[in-house]
């Protein structure tokens, strides 16, 4: 119960904090990213250095691997033992995912669900406007309210409904009570137009059949994709949203609630893992968050990897 109740005071608090932050740095050190490299395209990605990363980062898995089976477990310790720089997500979001991790080679950002390019100039100052509307809201819901009020923590969420910022976790916080480290864990964090994030909510991914965004022939096109019966199929992304996802229930196979445990369909990601292959952008994500946060997503270096492997607690088959 102690818990519960101190949760709305985290939310508080974090509302405070991110309205002290100023997009300033956060600008200058995407102008020195743009400019880095548009003087030197391999500094996006280095595919030698890449390589000798890959190779010193599984060594303790090939060393298991001459022994006997590698299993989940053994990826799994991996990832999490070498994820040793674990960031708030205000730093993650503004200061790596826009200023870095989520640039495309011309230095542009695009949303994950509808392939449109962006300025991440642009979005770094519409999250800093958001966090001050956030916080006006929050300082407007407070004013007269007593704390223990059980409609409190529901108008504090509602201004986090509200007011999205243009960040997409793959695995929605509700999933995993908005907690650390996975909330700013850079694997599963993308740039996403805000109206994509509350059309997409929290509910999971899926492939109806009347539905092909890949198609020429598609006629639905609205920039993010299509919901229906609480399922959601983006317009785009669809291998990379796949492999953050294997990333996730690798990394932390304990932290999702199992309601929404149960709902993940592994064989509709399967399919575009394998429809939608790792690209250049991937690569260059895998790498810069490997430079910040110390681990790696194995499935995108080792597209293979998936076709052996289970994880604990989800249905294969759904």
């Amino acid at each position: 119960m102690g818990n519960k109740r101190n949760k709305p005071f985290k939310t508080i608090e974090t509302y405070r904090e991110e309205k002290n932050k100023f997009p300033s740095r956060s600008i200058r050190i995407l102008l020195q990213n743009q400019e880095k490299i548009r003087r030197d395209p391999s500094m996006y990605y280095d595919p030698d250095q890449d390589e000798r990363d890959i190779h010193q980062y599984y060594k303790p898995i090939k060393k298991i691997g001459k022994k006997g089976t590698v299993s989940f477990l053994h990826y799994h310790n991996l990832v999490k033992k070498t994820h040793k720089n674990q960031l708030p997500y205000y730093i993650s979001k503004d200061q790596y995912l826009y200023a870095w991790v989520d640039l495309h080679p011309d230095g542009t950002v695009k949303s994950i669900y509808s392939n449109e390019t962006n300025d991440p100039n642009k979005l770094i100052e519409e999250d800093y406007q958001t966090i001050q509307k956030r916080y006006e809201q929050f300082q407007s819901n407070i004013r007269g309210m007593d704390k223990k009020d059980s409609t409190f923590l529901e108008q504090i969420k509602a201004i986090d409904y509200r007011l999205k910022y243009n960040t997409e976790h793959i695995v929605p916080q509700s999933w995993f009570h908005a907690q650390q480290p996975m909330k700013s864990d850079l694997h599963h964090l993308f740039v996403c137009h805000p109206e994509c994030n509350v059309r997409r909510a929290n509910f999971p991914y899926t492939d109806f059949s009347f539905y092909q965004p890949e198609s020429p022939d598609e006629i639905i096109r609205n920039r993010c994709g299509v919901v229906k019966d609480e399922c959601f199929e983006p317009e785009y992304g669809k291998g990379a949203v796949a492999r953050a996802m294997f990333y996730f229930l690798l990394r932390y196979p304990k932290a999702i609630r199992k309601n929404y445990l149960k709902q993940i369909d592994i064989p509709i990601l399967v399919k575009w893992h394998d429809q939608f292959p790792v690209d250049l952008y991937e690569k260059h994500r895998n790498q810069a968050i490997y430079n910040i946060q110390g681990n790696r997503n194995p499935f995108i270096d080792f597209p293979n990897l998936i076709a052996d492997f289970e994880f604990p607690n989800v249905n294969p088959t759904k």
